[in-house]
């Protein structure tokens, strides 16, 4: 019901939409009304994702992670299909990836309808809107969508100061975001939907002291794998950039701008993941006042810091405001934290601390031969496998110095290998 208002109110205020998120867009001009017939096409994906990601928490709940983590795949192909062969029969081919989206987005939640009918889920004719359920639900709402979405809000707001800037500047924040996204998808969402449904199961038993010890566990190896990630994407920006995005009109100047921007979200990606894990956490304890707290902190910092660091910094000053602002919230939610959990504080900090000091050597390393080696690479194939001899250089370098330390992390990754093939 929820989606379906405000696909209609974005509908009719699609304009007035247009000028809060991007003032500088000027009224009228090719820039606002292509912006404009977009937004139109591809509200109704907003629909499609609200009741997607429903259904996401309810099969995760029920243990099945199969289907909802296929489904965002499911989309993503129908997006690369209609931009690889159907955009071209649109008079402007962006069109036809707006398409896309929408049709992307009701591919996706089609592919969970089946499960959620073999899970007795969907019983159309007891549809209450006024159900206890529903309204308890609408009611925490808002505070968990703080808690949960500041990194996104964020992005966001960071982007209404962007259109100010020089034509181009939200693409550069939109594709650096994709990269970190990336990573962030990868290790902190993935961990976080196995993590919700086990946790939530053990504190309802208050089994404190299991949910401590499992999420320790999970946060030194997320931070053991996202560290280095980090460095990585900071130590290859434009390079990778380059290789992903650098041709037709992507030229040099938007490479480097959009590399620029890489490199200082990517800073913060630490942070964006310990947020999306330590929400987690307090959300299986049915604590949403401390992530709304993070929320708001985090939000409120960048409002502040966004103009200020914009002027003195311009498009990097945006996306190190978002990064602070992270940083801010993370501390906010991990001193909180319940100490009846028996949550290692002490271990996190420690492991954190051991994968930054590896990572920087390694960013050191591999930032360094990148520079004279790259240069030297003329043809495409040659840049790209030199890019992927060095994230394969970073990756031995890494796993060596933390074999040769014994990292408990790598200690806990092998075990667990070990495990799963015997």
């Amino acid at each position: 019901m929820i989606g379906i208002l405000i696909v209609l109110s974005g509908i009719f205020f699609a304009p007035l939409m247009v000028k809060i998120i991007a003032p500088g867009f000027a009224d009228h001009s090719y820039q606002y009304d292509l912006t404009l017939i977009l937004l139109k096409i591809m509200l109704p994906y907003v629909f499609f994702i609200l009741i997607t990601a429903l259904c996401m928490g309810v099969l995760n709940s029920f243990g099945d992670f199969g289907v909802p983590a296929v489904a965002p795949l499911i989309f993503n192909l129908v997006v690369i299909v209609f931009t690889l062969f159907i955009s071209n029969r649109f008079d402007v081919p962006v069109t036809g990836l707006a398409v896309g989206v929408t049709v992307g987005g009701m591919l996706q939640l089609a592919l969970q309808i089946p499960s959620m009918i073999r899970h007795r889920m969907l019983k159309i004719s007891v549809l209450r809107i006024f159900h206890p359920g529903v309204l308890k639900v609408l009611k925490i709402m808002i505070p968990s969508m703080i808690g949960a979405a500041s990194y996104q809000i964020n992005i966001m707001v960071a982007s209404f100061f962007t259109s100010r800037l020089n034509e181009g500047s939200v693409s550069f924040v939109y594709y650096a975001d994709r990269l970190v996204q990336f990573p962030l998808a990868l290790f902190a969402v993935s961990v976080a939907t196995v993590l919700l449904p086990e946790i939530s199961k053990k504190a309802v038993l208050r089994q404190y002291k299991e949910v401590g010890e499992l999420f320790s566990r999970g946060v030194r190896l997320v931070f053991f794998i996202t560290i280095p990630a980090m460095a990585g994407l900071m130590a290859l920006d434009a390079p990778v950039v380059k290789i992903l995005f650098g041709y037709g009109a992507f030229d040099d100047y938007a490479v480097q701008n959009t590399a620029d921007c890489l490199f200082f979200l990517a800073m913060g990606l630490w942070a964006f993941t310990g947020m999306r894990l330590f929400v987690t956490l307090y959300y299986s304890l049915r604590n949403i006042i401390i992530p709304f707290y993070s929320g708001i902190i985090s939000i409120g910092l960048n409002l502040i810091l966004c103009p200020v660091l914009m002027n003195l910094l311009g498009l990097r000053g945006l996306i190190l405001s978002v990064t602070g602002s992270a940083v801010a919230g993370f501390i906010f939610l991990f001193i909180n934290l319940p100490g009846t959990m028996n949550i290692r504080k002490t271990q996190i900090v420690v492991s954190a601390c051991r994968s930054f000091f590896v990572s920087a050597i390694m960013f050191c390393l591999v930032r360094k031969t990148a520079d004279l080696a790259l240069p030297l690479l003329s043809s495409k194939f040659g840049f790209v496998t030199g890019v992927a001899g060095l994230i394969g250089m970073g990756v031995i370098f890494y796993l060596g110095i933390n074999q040769a330390i014994s990292s408990p992390e790598l200690e806990l990754i092998k075990r667990g290998i070990k495990n799963k093939t015997s």
